[in-house]
């Protein structure tokens, strides 16, 4: 008998063997560019192209690597290079200035605007600004900007080390995987077995179950209850248990999304996080959900079409791991079909739309908005909805009690002081717009002039301004009165226009950095990042058992992270321009002391956030690679507070064995405050506690200056490998720990209430299964 295994209840799962992992013969830099070595330490095209010091051998999973004797060697070589070449890369980096003009603190946005008329001379920043290009042996991938890789790729100390560690303890567990599951879109990759509209009725849950999943998602506080109007959906939905052979497919396919959400919702709930029946209760809604778009035929226009797909998308959100480049594909379908649809444009423009239709379209243009805004924010790439096309306008602040289907005139919007369901993300929208605009100037290939960087400056920040009372963000000493829905609605604002204070200012870390025209920019940079951080650290604690926010599920979970992720990655840059560019100065005692006081206080944050990364850095690569480059920068930061930065020429260099010996001491302070052995993770999973120094390095991290610049930064996730290699156990019991990172769609506090959930009628028999 073929080997196989069986579980009872679960498909035959072949079994495989383990291939033995070949050993790396060729150097890591002659493996990245594909070209033949020789195998000498350093190979002979690594003398050739004069970097003999970045030659390195990586050896399989399980074989040490050689003795530290060559680390030692290597830092040598190192420091020889940098010490020959220090006064070349800081002249040819920046701009002869006299040392008066070294960038003070403290400049408002009228004191940069006026500037000395020695900065006036420098030309400013113009299209070279142009994003980061991931090549590998599969093609190339491109991110933006703003994306937090592409901040990474800027920090010198970290990139060599993430490149020659490509193939971390995940990639090695995907290599030996078998059998990878598809992990796309189901509507997509789903194969899905052609069915009758009869399977698809027969194969829904009995009414009293249904009735229960329905009632549940109604009183939730889910974002996806904007797209619809729930007293309108509730005579549907009666209507359609008398008599459901009338029902339209596309309706059936809207029923079967709302179906598969409330099952997430219960399935992330603290009763049903250990019932394995709602996990597959929730992939086969899913995939009954999908089977009705793809019969209903999706990519045409009509009725509850696009709802039902923008609700499969966020299903599809919540199944997917790291970087949601699968739901991203759907949401350009999503984005053309409401186009398609004429959903882009302002109902008032056509009679034949009446003002209730008008008004519910409105509210799924402007979810869809916001929904592809996040989802292209962490994957890099421009939105798919066309803004600079639409001229649909918000929202009125109504709920839906003021809406009715037979109305010929709107209501007039209420107060903004009073909070609806729909004033968050009305003015979420408006950040996110002002967001996606400084994003196209940004990533732009014609740059933009420091004057409109300042116009758009202020822009944001008057738009901040009109934030309504109850959405302000308040810290939260203040917020102890406050329902957990408000405290998280006022998070998601702040962190939205946070990123967009920094995406606007944040290539003036690095340019033209000692020129005080730019001074301004790199505190608002730096400001921004830092609050960020801020509010990782506060939602992880308010997240404890007992906290504020310990029975509320993060809105936007995954997306959110995102920003974290930058902001670490933005403080990360700033050390290492001070490390490389400011403390290379020849600077009065006290600038260099200021210096030193502002990178301790940079690095207590770093701590601050590496500890919350490193509780889910085996749950995610984005995760690991985000505690691997914030555990260097600690430790390099560590050695420079240790030993002082002293101006060229006149330091000591410390041993070089320091840097692999050094171990990171937290500060009493920062423990006192954040203790995260008594805190639940954002990734509510267990790991062991480590430090910074625990970490391993394979190599020593360097000056990006040295380094060839057609490197990157290490691979990301395929799409296509077996989420199981890095998320553990893939039964149904473990459903919950393994998508918890993905939950973006819980609004607010969810009722935990013990009901008995169905698994639903389904039989694979009656679907042709």
């Amino acid at each position: 008998m073929d080997p196989s295994v069986r579980n009872e209840g679960n498909p035959i799962v072949p079994s495989a063997k383990k291939r033995k992992p070949r050993p790396k013969l060729s150097c890591v830099l002659c493996r990245q560019k594909k070209l033949k070595c020789n195998r000498m330490h350093p190979c002979d095209n690594c003398i050739k192209h004069k970097r003999p010091y970045m030659c390195h051998y990586q050896g399989p999973p399980g074989i040490p690597m050689k003795g530290s004797q060559d680390i030692h060697n290597h830092i040598h070589d190192l420091e020889a290079r940098m010490q020959q070449l220090s006064g070349a890369t800081v002249q040819s980096s920046f701009p002869s200035f006299p040392q008066s003009n070294f960038p003070p603190s403290g400049l408002t946005a009228a004191e940069v605007q006026a500037g000395p008329s020695a900065a006036e001379e420098v030309s400013e920043p113009q299209g070279d600004y142009p994003g980061t290009i991931l090549v590998d042996q599969d093609g190339t991938r491109y991110i933006n900007p703003t994306h937090w890789q592409a901040v990474l790729d800027e920090i010198a100390e970290v990139k060599q080390y993430l490149q020659l560690n490509e193939n971390s303890p995940l990639e090695d567990a995907e290599e030996e995987t078998s059998a990878p599951e598809v992990s796309g879109p189901v509507l997509l990759f789903g194969n899905l077995v052609p069915s009758t509209k009869a399977d698809l009725l027969a194969a829904l849950p009995d009414r009293p179950a249904a009735d229960r999943l329905v009632s549940f998602y109604l009183n939730s506080k889910e974002a996806t209850l904007v797209l619809m109007h729930i007293p309108t959906f509730a005579k549907e939905y009666a209507a359609f248990w008398k008599n459901p052979e009338d029902v339209s497919i596309n309706w059936l396919a809207y029923l079967y999304s709302i179906l598969c959400i409330s099952t997430g919702l219960h399935l992330f709930s603290a009763s049903g996080r250990a019932d394995g029946h709602l996990a597959e209760a929730f992939d086969e809604y899913h995939r009954l959900a999908s089977q009705c778009l793809t019969i209903a035929e999706y990519t045409t226009p009509g009725r509850y079409k696009l709802e039902a797909l923008v609700m499969n998308v966020a299903s599809e959100i919540l199944r997917s791991a790291d970087t949601h480049t699968g739901p991203s594909v759907l949401l350009g379908l999503a984005s053309r079909l409401a186009m398609h649809s004429g959903y882009h444009r302002d109902p008032d423009h056509y009679r034949e739309i009446s003002v209730f239709d008008g008004e519910m379209r409105r509210r799924v243009w402007m979810y869809l908005s916001l929904l592809d805004h996040y989802i292209s924010c962490q994957i890099g790439l421009p939105p798919s909805t066309m803004q600079a096309q639409s001229d649909t306008q918000e929202p009125r602040n109504l709920t839906d009690e003021d809406l009715d289907p037979s109305a010929t005139v709107l209501p007039t919007s209420r107060p903004l002081t009073e909070k609806t369901s729909i004033l968050f993300p009305v003015f979420l929208n408006r950040i996110m717009f002002a967001g996606a605009e400084i994003t196209s100037k940004v990533c732009s290939v014609k740059g933009v002039p420091y004057r409109e960087v300042l116009h758009l400056d202020a822009k944001l920040r008057k738009l901040h301004e009109t934030v309504p009372h109850p959405l302000c963000f308040r810290p939260p000493s203040e917020s102890i009165a406050d329902s957990p829905t408000t405290i998280m609605d006022r998070y998601n604002i702040d962190l939205m226009y946070q990123k967009a204070r920094s995406d606007l200012h944040r290539r003036y870390l690095t340019q033209h950095r000692r020129n005080p025209k730019y001074a301004y920019s790199r505190r608002e940079c730096l400001d921004a990042a830092r609050r960020v951080l801020q509010h990782q650290a506060d939602i992880f604690d308010a997240s404890s058992p007992g906290g504020q926010l310990g029975l509320v599920s993060f809105f936007f979970s995954s997306c959110v992270i995102m920003h974290f992720r930058v902001a670490a990655m933005i403080v990360c840059l700033e050390i290492s321009c001070q490390s490389r560019h400011d403390l290379q100065q020849n600077l009065s005692p006290g600038e260099r002391q200021s210096i030193l006081a502002q990178r301790h206080q940079l690095s207590q944050d770093l701590e601050r956030s590496y500890r919350i990364w490193n509780r889910f850095r085996s749950q995610s690569k984005e995760a690991l690679k985000t505690a691997e480059a914030l555990a260097i920068m600690l430790r390099i930061t560590n050695t420079h507070l240790q030993h002082g930065a002293t101006p060229p020429g006149h330091e000591q260099s410390p041993p070089p064995v320091a840097l692999e010996t050094q171990s990171f001491t937290p500060t009493s302070d920062l423990n006192s405050q954040f203790d995260v052995s008594s805190m639940i993770p954002l990734l509510p999973v267990t790991f062991e506690e480590s430090s910074p120094q625990d970490i391993q390095y394979q190599g020593t991290p360097f000056d990006v200056d040295l380094m060839d610049a057609t490197f990157y930064l290490g691979q990301d996730v395929d799409t296509n490998a077996n989420h199981a290699a890095f998320s553990g156990p893939t039964n149904n019991v473990d459903f919950f720990d393994r998508y918890w990172d993905n939950l973006m769609l819980l609004g607010g506090d969810q009722p935990s209430n013990g009901i008995a959930l169905p698994t639903g009628n389904y039989d694979g028999a009656d679907l042709g299964l």
